[in-house]
């Protein structure tokens, strides 16, 4: 799979971050997201599916092991859960669906947004089974 061995490296890192946290200082904790981050963003720009729907989520999180995110963007969420999503990713398609329902990120567009939670849906993903119910159920009242 492109981009395995950088994706490898930042799971390890991402893994030795969450090991213990609270052993180490703020300049470590920093140190290894930035190194985390590094070999993420090279494993989703070589088209790792994985790594393209774990940097969505790190620009959506506001808040990352104590440390303060300024790395915020809907928009980037919404391209990388896009690029994630088009290669069947579940998780993705279901958050992605999210963002065009609230309209963060993107244009608001309630049809593409139930297409996507529907989509999460069929390739096995709960949670988008479940929006994909609600929100046929609230267009229909």
């Amino acid at each position: 799979m492109k981009g395995e061995k950088n994706y490898s490296k930042a799971k390890a890192l991402h893994e030795k971050m969450y090991a213990y946290p609270n052993d180490m200082s703020e300049h470590n904790r920093v140190s290894l997201y930035k190194q985390y981050m590094y070999f993420l963003k090279r494993s989703a720009y070589l088209g790792n599916v994985e790594a393209q729907y774990d940097l969505g989520q790190q620009y959506e999180t506001m808040n990352y092991l104590s440390i303060q995110s300024s790395m915020y963007n809907p928009k980037k969420c919404v391209y990388w859960y896009t690029k994630a999503c088009l290669q069947n990713h579940a998780a993705a398609c279901n958050n992605l669906a999210s963002f065009y329902e609230s309209g963060e990120g993107c244009k608001k567009n309630l049809q593409k947004a139930m297409l996507l939670y529907k989509k999460s849906g069929e390739l096995g993903y709960t949670l988008g089974k479940k929006n994909y119910l609600i929100m046929r159920k609230q267009i229909q009242s």
